[in-house]
């Protein structure tokens, strides 16, 4: 199926870092009624809306880049239009150029396989599955993190309305591990090349923290 996704894209005076994803996605959420923007944040009066966010926040190539997908798109739209700059835990950033841009992109099993890379950490494990990582030797550790892979792309696909009929298949071509920090909490992120039988449109980010910027993927041709 095609899922319509609008993109984002601000340049600012100066260039940001990747290490400012989680400022730029607050600023976002200050500016706005958190009441009537739900799928800003994935928050509601009851506590935390689990859901794949609709909009997501990622900072690349030293450039803000927002993601509205589906109902997303309308919100986005919204808000972007009051965005002059920003201001990062004190340090304002003039929006000098930019563009926004909705386009239809094939979402769903494919007939082959399509290579990815990350190009932001993929946080891919819980404490429970972490345990479990540990303990693995490399094959091990490899297999456990391919069914992860998966299992992300099923959630993806159940919160967006798409149905998986056909057997996914994923190969992690090369993966290496880092420590992330967020908030002051540690988590293990892995950057690396997949192979999978899915269309993921480019700069969707899967996994967890998805919303803050983890996890994006490009296609490589």
């Amino acid at each position: 199926m095609q899922i319509p996704i609008l993109i984002v894209r601000l340049k600012t005076n100066k260039p940001l870092k990747k290490s400012q994803t989680p400022f730029l996605r607050g600023y976002i959420l200050n500016m706005f009624d958190k009441e009537n923007y739900v799928e800003l944040h994935n928050h509601s009066g009851n506590g935390f809306v689990y859901t794949y966010p609709k909009i997501q926040y990622k900072i690349i190539s030293g450039d803000a880049v927002l993601i509205g997908i589906k109902e997303g798109i309308n919100i986005l739209g919204e808000i972007i239009l009051h965005i002059r700059e920003l201001n990062l835990k004190g340090e304002v950033y003039k929006v000098v150029n930019g563009y926004a841009k909705v386009k239809f992109e094939e979402f769903g099993v494919a007939d082959e396989m399509i290579k990815y890379k990350f190009i932001s950490p993929w946080i891919a494990l819980n404490e429970r599955n972490y345990l479990k990582y540990r303990e693995l030797d490399d094959e091990g550790k490899k297999e456990l993190l391919e069914r992860i892979l998966i299992g992300n792309v099923l959630s993806m696909s159940k919160y967006l309305n798409y149905t998986v009929e056909e057997k996914l298949k994923a190969e992690l071509l090369k993966f290496d591990d880092l420590v992330v920090k967020y908030k002051g909490n540690k988590f293990i992120g892995f950057f690396g090349e997949f192979l999978i039988n899915f269309n993921i449109p480019n700069y969707l980010g899967i996994g967890r923290k998805v919303s803050k910027g983890f996890g994006s993927v490009v296609r490589i041709p």
